[in-house]
C-alpha cells in the first residue's frame, strides 16, 4: 500500500472512531403530532417509554425497519409532549423546575402528566412522586385521579396529610381545587397513622413528678418540660431532638394539641420574665415552625 493510501485509511479510521466517540450511529426517529416533528434517539425511546417499547417489539409494520417516522394521534399537545421528550432526552425536568412556583406550573402539569400518561414514561411518573410541593399538591391530586396514578394519588395523600394545616391554608387555591370534606377528613385520619406516644408537657423538676421508679429518670438535663415515653426503652425521652433555640429554658406555656400537631404558646424564661412567642411541633414531619406570637405576653 501506497504512503498516501495509509495515510487516507488511518484518517478515514480516526474520523470513524470520531463518529462512535460523539454517538454516531445511534437511529434517530421523528415523532410527529400535527405539522411538527421531534427527533428523539430511538433507544431512549425504548428505554424510558412503554408505549413505544411495545410499538417497537410488537412486529407491527409501523416500527419495522425503514420507518424513521412515529405519528402520534390522541389529541395529545404539542407543549406536554416536548416536556415528555425533554424528560426521555435529559432524565431530568429541567424545565418545570425551572418554573417553579410560577403562574404557568399548573398547566405544564396538566400537560406533562397527560402526555407521559398517554406515553406510558414510567420514569418521568415515578420521579414526580418526590416533586410533590405545596404549590402543586392539589393539582397533581386531581390529575392522578384523572389518569389513575395511584402510586402518585398515594403521595400527594401523604404530602397533604403530614403538612395538612398548610395546606388549609393556601390563600391561592383554586375554588375547583378547595379540598371537599371527606378529603379533609381522610387527612386527618391519615396523619394519626403511626404508633400512639405518651407524651408529658410541664415543669417537671424529677422522678418523682413523673411517676417513675427509682432508675428510670429521664436521659435529658433537668429541668425538663416536653417528653415523650419509649416503650421499649423503657424511659422518658425530649420530645424532639430540634427543639428552636427560642424555646430553650422556657417553661409556664400554654399547651394544646389539633389534627395531631403539638402548639406551644407564651410561658417564661428562667433568666427573664414572660414571654409572648408561639410555636408549633408537626411529629409528622418532626419540624418545628414558629407563628405569629401573641399581642401579649402570658
Amino acid at each position: 500500500m501506497s504512503l498516501a493510501g495509509r495515510r487516507r485509511r488511518e484518517e478515514e479510521e480516526g474520523e470513524g472512531e470520531e463518529g462512535e466517540g460523539d454517538g454516531a450511529g445511534e437511529e434517530v426517529v421523528q415523532i410527529r403530532l400535527g405539522d411538527k416533528c421531534y427527533p428523539v434517539c430511538k433507544r431512549k425511546l425504548i428505554e424510558q417509554s412503554d408505549y413505544f417499547r411495545a410499538l417497537y417489539r410488537s412486529g407491527m409494520r409501523e416500527a419495522g425497519q425503514g420507518q424513521e417516522e412515529q405519528l402520534l394521534r390522541g389529541g395529545l399537545s404539542a407543549l406536554g409532549l416536548e416536556l415528555v421528550l425533554d424528560f426521555i432526552n435529559t432524565s431530568c425536568l429541567a424545565r418545570l423546575e425551572q418554573e417553579e412556583g410560577g403562574d404557568e406550573e399548573p398547566p405544564l402539569l396538566e400537560e406533562l402528566v397527560e402526555a407521559a400518561s398517554y406515553l406510558q414514561v414510567t420514569p418521568l411518573l415515578r420521579l414526580l412522586l418526590s416533586q410533590v410541593r405545596l404549590g402543586n399538591c392539589f393539582e397533581l391530586h386531581r390529575l392522578a385521579q384523572v389518569y389513575g396514578l395511584q402510586d402518585l394519588h398515594d403521595a400527594c395523600l401523604d404530602f397533604m396529610a403530614a403538612h395538612y394545616h398548610q395546606v388549609l391554608r393556601r390563600p391561592d387555591a383554586r375554588p375547583h381545587l378547595l379540598l371537599p370534606h371527606a378529603l379533609q377528613q381522610h387527612l386527618k385520619e391519615r396523619r394519626m397513622r403511626g404508633t400512639a406516644t405518651l407524651v408529658a408537657i410541664g415543669d417537671f423538676m424529677g422522678s418523682s413528678s413523673l411517676g417513675l421508679p427509682p432508675g428510670r429518670h429521664p436521659q435529658v438535663e433537668a429541668p425538663w418540660s416536653m417528653l415523650r415515653y419509649d416503650e421499649e426503652a423503657e424511659r422518658w425521652l425530649p420530645l424532639a431532638n430540634n427543639l428552636p433555640p427560642d424555646l430553650v429554658n422556657v417553661r409556664g406555656y400554654g399547651s394544646a394539641m389539633l389534627d395531631n400537631y403539638l402548639f406551644i404558646v407564651g410561658g417564661y424564661r428562667i433568666t427573664s420574665q414572660e414571654i409572648s412567642a408561639a410555636h408549633c411541633y408537626n411529629p409528622c414531619l418532626n419540624e418545628w415552625s414558629q407563628l405569629a406570637s401573641m399581642n401579649q405576653k402570658r
